[in-house]
């Protein structure tokens, strides 16, 4: 009764203290893909590669530019020539200098051919950009799956903790039995004492489920971005959620694979690009002048007047010391070091699924032999219980078929949740979520 008392104010303090936060199945992926601040920051990294994408993109397309000038000269003498042998003729002035000039200027420009270079880098940063989608669909992967797994285990803690409540008061009933037959003479004092470690130590198990299920609270709420004052009280029905889960059997590529492969393609594009160095580049550039003097008129006036000029511009690097080959070098050597990850990576994923699908049937057989389990084990403590009260048994093997009994639901309980983790675990790999 006085455990039953300060439970009852460890659960009211525990209330005041704490909100309580019922959470389905659903609520745990839906909230770590709102919250959580790792997914997040992966989103922004592939906004990121959008925004660069659509950058390089922009740079190949037509620009149109305006330019203005103003010039305030120092005080400069004109430039004037005497016409020889013509005797008392007129000087001629060449240059009259204009001391405030302006200038405009609009002007149109536009890569015709660069080499391939602009086509390659935009090629590059797509494949950028779908490695970063492939990478926040990893996380994506990871977090939730690790999410999941935290809340079952808290799923699982409280359940724990149910049976061992459970189990206290049903010892703490056994102890009344115990102690009235010790005083009528019909067991000794060291049954008593048996019955008195067992809910000891029961009680201590309590406890310790306590700081366990605290522990994985924190935890989770950490992932989901909750307060961490916060109560999360898991809210399934175990055997609904085994029937509906489900896990492909054929193995998918999963998202790391699949971004390294991009990762690797977008470095052959650059490489491309690097070697696109090697050719011409033509621009085509037209402008048009608007100016007071206009520099292209001779002789100068100080007037506005207007021009346009159409230009192609032909650009090649005779002698660069190599370094478009040079560069392209470099990429080579990170190309092969993506080659042996995703090699190893690869591997190591056939390896992890086909260890998934063993313990999980082997998890399957596992359970059918725990739900026999269980059944002989309330079998058992039925019979004994029925034998302790006329006599013919002990309180230890009252107390053993008790215990077996609560392990059996436990580890019933375990290899429930076990089989929905592995079938989790199995999505996490294919790339499901």
């Amino acid at each position: 009764m006085k455990f039953k008392i300060g439970f009852f104010f460890l659960i009211l303090f525990g209330t005041l203290s704490s909100q309580e936060l019922n959470l389905t199945f659903e609520d745990i992926v839906r909230l770590t893909l709102e919250n959580n601040p790792t997914i997040k920051s992966y989103q922004e990294k592939l906004n990121q590669a959008k925004l660069r994408e659509k950058e390089i993109v922009l740079g190949t397309l037509p620009q149109v530019k305006v330019m203005g000038r103003y010039s305030r000269l120092s005080e400069i003498e004109p430039l004037i020539i005497q016409l020889p042998f013509v005797p008392g003729s007129p000087s001629l002035r060449v240059y009259e200098p204009v001391e405030e000039q302006y200038f405009t200027r609009v002007s149109f420009d536009f890569p015709l051919f660069t080499g391939l270079r602009q086509i390659n880098t935009i090629k590059a940063q797509k494949k950028i950009v779908d490695a970063s989608e492939e990478e926040l669909k990893q996380a994506i992967n990871e977090i939730v799956y690790r999410a999941k797994e935290i809340y079952l285990k808290l799923f699982l803690a409280y359940q724990s903790l149910k049976l061992i409540e459970s189990n206290i008061e049903y010892l703490e009933t056994q102890k009344k039995v115990t102690q009235k037959f010790f005083e009528n003479g019909l067991l000794q004092e060291n049954d008593v004492l048996k019955v008195e470690l067992a809910l000891t130590q029961a009680k201590i198990k309590f406890f310790d489920h306590q700081n366990l299920i605290n522990k994985l609270n924190l935890n989770l709420c950490q992932i989901l971005n909750l307060e961490l004052s916060q109560k999360i009280i898991p809210a399934i029905n175990i055997d609904e959620l085994l029937k509906q889960s489900s896990a492909e059997i054929k193995q998918f590529e999963s998202p790391d694979i699949t971004s390294l492969k991009n990762m690797i393609k977008a470095n052959e594009y650059l490489k491309k690009a690097a070697l696109g160095s090697f050719l011409p580049s033509l621009f085509f550039n037209a402008g048009y002048d608007y100016a007071k003097p206009n520099p292209k008129y001779f002789p100068v006036k100080n007037e506005w007047k207007y021009s346009w000029d159409i230009n192609l511009v032909l650009q090649f690097n005779l002698w660069d010391w190599l370094l478009p080959l040079n560069s392209s070098k470099q990429i080579d050597l990170q190309i092969k070091q993506l080659d042996y990850q995703l090699n190893q990576l690869i591997q190591k994923s056939k390896i992890e699924y086909s260890d998934l699908l063993n313990r999980l049937k082997n998890e399957e057989n596992k359970k059918t032999l725990f739900d026999l389990e269980l059944k002989y084990a309330k079998e058992n403590l039925r019979i004994t219980e029925n034998k302790f009260k006329e006599g013919l048994v002990t309180s230890s093997d009252l107390l053993d078929a008790n215990r077996q009994n609560i392990e059996s639901e436990i580890k019933l309980l375990e290899s429930k949740v076990n089989m929905i983790l592995l079938k989790e675990e199995i999505k996490k790999l294919n790339g499901y979520y």
